[in-house]
């Protein structure tokens, strides 16, 4: 019988895996892919979100949404840069003209490397990433969307847990009409909240305004100030 332990592990770890993703496949999840914070794009960062929803589109049990509020993650593109990296040294030997004596000069081979900064958010989860690649900033987005696919896949079940828990704790269609006529009353709102918290406490802003990391949310009679996508105040 201990001789066919191994074997048996190795089935079961293969239905483990192919029901996992059967299920990742029946059921997507819900992705927003976001270009910077604050209502502002770095440069180039609108261009790698686009590259990444295209990826994701192609990819089975992935769904793009057009509102973070309808997302189970939020992939966040922060920004893109270039780098040099050194990858070799070059040692040429120069003699005089009469042969009595010779340098050396060395040189060093750099190459550049394409860097996308990314990250995902989950509730109040947020996981840093860098995707990198030598050739095209489209590679560098393929290496962010391979990064989001194995962390998904990892935490499917998690997410498909919060969202069920969203969904039973979301209001009615008619609750929520009455909650966009009239704001609530009795609101919570502390210092460091994200715009995701605030977004569920209050729901949509009346009107939005950006200045570098710093934005503004107005209710009636009620003003939220993010910094670096954060409450940092509120105003009466």
């Amino acid at each position: 019988m201990p001789k066919f332990r191994p074997v048996l592990t190795v089935v079961l770890l293969a239905l483990f895996s192919f029901a996992a993703s059967h299920a990742f496949a029946q059921t997507p999840i819900s992705i927003y892919v976001q270009a910077g914070t604050g209502g502002f794009a770095a440069n180039g960062a609108g261009d790698s979100a686009t590259d990444i929803a295209a990826n994701l589109q192609k990819k089975r049990g992935f769904q793009i949404v057009d509102s973070p509020a309808n997302a189970d993650v939020i992939l966040r593109v922060d920004s893109r840069n270039t780098r040099q990296e050194a990858y070799s040294i070059t040692t040429n030997a120069n003699e005089s003209k009469d042969g009595k004596s010779a340098t050396a000069t060395t040189t060093q081979n750099k190459k550049t490397i394409l860097e996308v900064h990314a990250t995902i958010v989950a509730g109040d989860f947020q996981l840093p990433l860098l995707g990198a690649s030598t050739f095209s900033w489209r590679l560098s987005a393929g290496d962010i969307t391979s990064q989001l696919e194995h962390w998904t896949k990892e935490n499917y079940a998690k997410l498909v847990e919060k969202r069920i828990e969203r969904e039973k704790s979301r209001p009615s269609p008619a609750v929520a009409q009455a909650a966009l006529a009239e704001p609530a009353m009795n609101a919570d709102i502390a210092p460091g909240m994200t715009e995701a918290q605030v977004l569920r406490t209050l729901g949509p802003a009346d009107k939005k305004f950006s200045f570098g990391p710093k934005s503004l949310w107005t209710y009636r009679g009620l003003q939220v100030i993010f910094e670096n996508g954060k409450v940092s105040d509120v105003k009466f």
